[in-house]
């Protein structure tokens, strides 16, 4: 009959076992397909050849969002070192034989990856309640010489452990400090010499008076 096809059993018994030559392979991410960013993922191109085909050689391709990650290899794993946000997509391999007549893909599989952990709550810092400004007070008085530092006694309860000793810094800023107080009052004492030596001068002239010439 005219336009019928007649295929023999043989025929259509290679095709079958040509087309179930190996499984449709299935996508498998490891640790997960939701991964925290910055940690390694692994993908997986798992399928099975019979045993009478073991010796059969499949290669595998990977694929994301319609973009080929990695051509064909023998390997079966893809590896990412570290992840990120931009990882995320829809993900695919598929496995053909090295002659590229039988070929399969796996279903797609959806990675997610995670931000960094925010489980840490954020402190957030209180300003101190600032005390009123203390009016300032005019005094004509020099200052007195400072107390002298009080050193803790070996014999005083209460003074310093080794842990809790007094800053060195502090000491050193404390030295400074004095050495140009002393200073200031040595200049001071000179300038007050000054000003008696000129205020006899000005009296010696001021009772001398003009010269008269006759």
């Amino acid at each position: 009959m005219a336009g019928v096809f007649y295929f023999s059993p043989a025929l259509l018994w290679a095709a079958q076992m040509l087309l179930e030559l190996f499984r449709a392979p299935v996508l498998r991410v490891t640790p997960s397909a939701e991964p925290q960013e910055g940690k390694p993922v692994t993908l997986s191109c798992q399928t099975k050849l019979p045993l009478q085909r073991s010796s059969a050689r499949l290669l595998f391709s990977f694929y994301k969002d319609g973009r080929t990650m990695r051509s064909r290899g023998p390997s079966s794993e893809f590896q990412i070192p570290t992840v990120s946000e931009a990882h995320s997509g829809s993900y695919w391999c598929e496995a053909a034989t090295e002659d590229n007549q039988v070929w399969k893909q796996s279903p797609k599989l959806e990675i997610r990856v995670q931000g960094p952990s925010r489980s840490a709550a954020p402190t957030t810092l209180t300003p101190a309640p600032q005390k009123p400004d203390a009016p300032e007070t005019t005094s004509t008085k020099p200052p007195g010489p400072l107390p002298p530092l009080s050193t803790p006694s070996s014999k005083d309860p209460d003074s310093f452990s080794p842990l809790q000793g007094p800053d060195p810094h502090l000491y050193h800023q404390m030295g400074v400090l004095l050495k140009q107080i002393q200073d200031m009052r040595v200049l001071l004492g000179h300038l007050v010499i000054e000003l008696r030596d000129l205020s006899s001068h000005l009296k010696l002239e001021t009772t001398k008076g003009p010269t008269k010439h006759e």
